[in-house]
């Protein structure tokens, strides 16, 4: 491999350890202070809506620059997010809206980071390293997803309280996340040089196969939503606010996925795609269905178990079938406005899905709001599969008359 591979997967593995001990922590310490499950949503509304705005500027800069810059750019936000907490958590305590601000920085931080990383990925791979960079890459990273959650356990039960535990877990990743920022300017990588338009890229374009794109990450983010904002509080609550145990299932929940990814990467083929896709969000749906119905451990177990299961099943069929897609457009045109564009679409809809919690919290009574935005929201990934069916049968129509390829 590559200097540049190294260095790329030093920084991945390095983020996964850091993101899996505080981004989980981050909402459960706000949410602590603020005990409101729709402050919480809004705080992640505010933090994905950055994302494409942060995209847009981060895919602009690189063009002229180049990626290590931009990606030490997004770390150093998050560096400064973690730091305000750390020195201000008497001023989110007596002032809960300043929960927003640490949300803005967030994104910022975050939409640099994951718009620099994804295309680093591609741009500094070769057809002969590829297979090499991604199995290690992706290995390396499944281990940190177990291990961090558990280090995050340790280290909440060495503390005196589980409050001192979240804060020296912000403490550790402060330190990472300013490590990661150093390594990213050693990144020499610059961007494709042609031009990318992300207005064009927003529209359909009278072309089938881009509009089933769009939609396809418009409808999964509905669902999603309910994974970023609430689902996590509602195992956190299960957990009866125990810090150490839900790090301990965070890390069981892990383990399961890689080895229900381990078996969808050797049995998912293209004749059984769509059935791993079907069943995968059956499943997918009912997890947090169950989970609002049994708001207890057992529901919170359920809820872990078969969302690790199935979510490969549905996450693998939907990014082989997107990533497909969008191959046919990378030999004729700059991706980033097409990457940016599906990645616009797919936090609208979350942000949409945490607005509507919002609302329903607002305008329902407290014992039937969860219900009602859970269990709509749930429903989302069975219309993905449906829209997947419907256009795949119509192109099937269509190769057979001829009219494509």
């Amino acid at each position: 491999m590559t200097r540049n591979e190294k260095l790329i997967i030093t920084c991945t593995i390095l983020y996964t350890l850091a993101s899996g001990m505080s981004a989980v922590f981050m909402n459960v310490f706000l949410y602590t202070y603020t005990g409101s499950l729709s402050v919480m949503a809004l705080y992640t509304c505010i933090r994905i809506g950055m994302f494409p705005i942060c995209f847009t500027i981060a895919g602009k800069i690189a063009r002229k620059i180049n990626y290590g810059i931009t990606m030490s750019t997004g770390l150093v936000f998050l560096f400064f997010q973690c730091f305000f907490v750390l020195k201000c958590n008497d001023l989110i305590a007596n002032n809960h809206n300043w929960v927003y601000f640490v949300a803005l920085l967030y994104g910022i931080g975050e939409g640099f980071y994951y718009l620099s990383i994804n295309t680093l990925n591609q741009l500094v791979t070769t057809p002969k390293t590829r297979n090499t960079f991604l199995g290690v890459s992706g290995a390396l990273s499944n281990i940190a997803n177990v291990v961090a959650p558990l280090l995050a356990s340790f280290i909440i039960d060495m503390s005196l309280t589980d409050m001192d535990g979240y804060l020296n877990i912000f403490k550790i990743v402060l330190v990472i996340f300013g490590g990661i920022s150093v390594i990213g300017l050693l990144i020499k990588e610059k961007g494709n040089p042609i031009p990318f338009s992300v207005i064009k890229s927003l529209s359909f374009q009278k072309d089938p196969q881009w509009k089933y794109v769009l939609m396809t990450y418009f409808i999964y983010g509905f669902q999603n939503s309910l994974i970023l904002a609430l689902a996590g509080l509602l195992v956190y609550n299960a957990t009866n606010g125990s810090g150490s145990l839900y790090g301990k299932l965070l890390s069981f929940f892990a383990l399961l996925t890689i080895l229900s990814f381990m078996f969808v990467s050797k049995t998912m083929v293209r004749t059984n795609r769509m059935k791993y896709y079907t069943w995968g969000a059956i499943f997918l749906s009912s997890a947090t269905i169950v989970l609002v119905l049994c708001p207890n451990i057992y529901g919170a177990i359920y809820y872990g178990v078969v969302n690790a299961i199935s979510t490969p099943f549905y996450s693998g069929a939907f990014n082989m079938i997107t990533m497909n897609a969008l191959n046919d457009y990378a030999e004729k045109e700059n991706l980033v406005g097409r990457v940016i564009a599906k990645e616009t679409y797919l936090s609208v809809s979350r942000c949409i899905g945490m607005l509507f919690i919002v609302a329903c919290n607002y305008f329902l009574s407290e014992s039937m709001y969860l219900y009602v935005s859970v269990i709509t929201l749930s429903l989302s990934p069975l219309l993905v599969v449906l829209n997947a069916n419907l256009y795949h049968k119509k192109r099937d129509q269509l190769k057979l008359q001829g009219n494509i390829k």
